[in-house]
């Protein structure tokens, strides 16, 4: 199936690895050219000679701390003035410190919004003029299923992300009207390094090893198993292209079906 994003142009952060990684080569693997950041200057210079597979495909790296808006602004100005636009924005973030709300503090809170927050409204204004400009453009939000079933130890990625959910319900109102659709993608769990970490905190607050944790979790899921991040990105980029052109303002779950609710 041809999802008709041949050469449009896309912007995934906290590409280096894991489900922004997927999603990059997900979408370089539909013809797409494809911009990637991550913090890290290293790693997003290896992931970007990796999935260009010796120059056959276009990918633009740019490091980038999402935290600082100084380097956001940095990122866009890149992207735009190498590809002149960007079609497809992936307002991808690491995730904040873990706790329960009596041992999350100001500056837990502050730097959680600074981390995931204000970085993808940022982003998200500098993407829209050019997608305004050619009445076209996808948004995709990667936030997660503890929007809608919160979970022990993650009150800040709750919090920010439900945020990040309710800007993507009202854009999708508003940017209609340009054919700017915007959606957003709540993985479930997933074997990431992100998931490795909150187990492993949950497991050292119990006594217990990690794998009885994922057990668990894995039981919670019908499917009765952990996703992939290729499993998350084949989601994300159908979103992305001509193909879900009646789809806005959606919030789509891929969670093996662990979400209990109807709606």
């Amino acid at each position: 199936m041809d999802l008709g994003i041949t050469g449009k142009v896309v912007l995934v952060t906290a590409a280096s690895k894991g489900l922004g990684y997927a999603i990059a080569e997900a979408m370089l693997a539909e013809g797409a050219r494809v911009a990637i950041s991550s913090r890290s200057e290293a790693g997003i210079r290896q992931a970007a000679e990796q999935l260009s597979q010796g120059g056959l495909h276009d990918v633009f790296y740019v490091p980038a701390d999402l935290s600082k808006p100084d380097d956001v602004d940095q990122l866009m100005d890149q992207v735009l003035n190498h590809f002149g636009q960007i079609d497809i924005l992936v307002c991808n973030t690491g995730g904040p410190k873990t706790s329960d709300f009596v041992d999350t503090h100001y500056e837990d809170w502050k730097n959680g919004m600074e981390m995931m927050l204000f970085p993808v409204l940022k982003m998200t204004e500098r993407a829209i003029p050019k997608m305004k400009e050619n009445q076209w453009g996808r948004i995709i939000y990667m936030t997660s299923t503890w929007v809608k079933q919160p979970r022990k130890s993650g009150v800040i990625s709750t919090m920010a992300r439900s945020a990040i959910s309710g800007l993507s319900k009202h854009l999708s109102n508003e940017l209609a009207k340009d054919n700017i659709l915007i959606n957003q993608v709540m993985p479930g769990p997933t074997w990431t390094d992100r998931s490795k970490e909150i187990t492993g905190r949950l497991a050292e607050q119990r006594g217990v090893p990690v794998e009885i944790i994922k057990a668990e979790i894995a039981e919670e899921i019908p499917l009765g198993r952990y996703g992939t991040a290729e499993e998350i990105a084949n989601a994300v980029t159908f979103l992305a292209s001509g193909k879900a052109s009646f789809i806005t303002g959606a919030s789509l779950q891929v969670d093996g079906g662990q979400i209990k609710a109807t709606v």
